[in-house]
């Protein structure tokens, strides 16, 4: 079987799970169907480099999913904002509160590394378990431990709550 069947036959089985899995991440569902498409292509560019470790097939599609989004996230940092209208910023509707909450968490996950913030970020935003989490990022689940703890620790030297007063 060629690699180009073997990827069309990877793409029926695994697509729409894929697309769900990232559409969780980014909430847009052409974003993700875009990013679905990078796999894919992904996914037929290294099919000749792929090794068989003993580990399902969809934790490697899996882990090239995770870094298309890890890189559509970086790539929208760099990119520069254009400032909002008045109807632009009712359109959001949006408690302020909120916003500098979110932005303020946003800060303090960019001092973690890659993989501390993906386990955080699967774990207790995705709500998957540690053997999970190891399975999908090609790691031990003991790993997978360590960077939790360490990234829940470098979170909370950062974390200094606002006391009002």
């Amino acid at each position: 079987m060629s690699h180009q069947q073997h990827v069309a036959e990877l793409y029926a089985a695994h697509a729409p799970a894929i697309q769900r899995y990232i559409q969780r991440r980014v909430n847009d569902h052409s974003l993700a169907e875009d990013l679905t498409s990078d796999v894919f292509v992904r996914v037929l560019e290294g099919m000749h480099r792929y090794i068989d470790r003993g580990l399902p097939i969809e934790a490697w599609l899996y882990r090239i999913a995770h870094d298309r989004v890890i890189d559509c996230y970086r790539s929208q940092r760099r990119r520069p904002v254009s400032p909002l209208d008045g109807n632009d910023i009712e359109s959001l509707a949006i408690p302020h509160i909120e916003y500098e909450q979110e932005s303020a968490f946003a800060e303090m996950l960019d001092h973690l590394t890659t993989e501390q913030r993906a386990v955080l970020m699967l774990r207790y935003r995705d709500k998957l378990s540690f053997a999970q989490i190891a399975t999908q990022l090609e790691r031990s689940e003991g790993s997978v431990k360590q960077l939790n703890k360490r990234g829940i620790r470098q979170l909370k030297t950062i974390y200094r709550p606002v006391v009002s007063a």
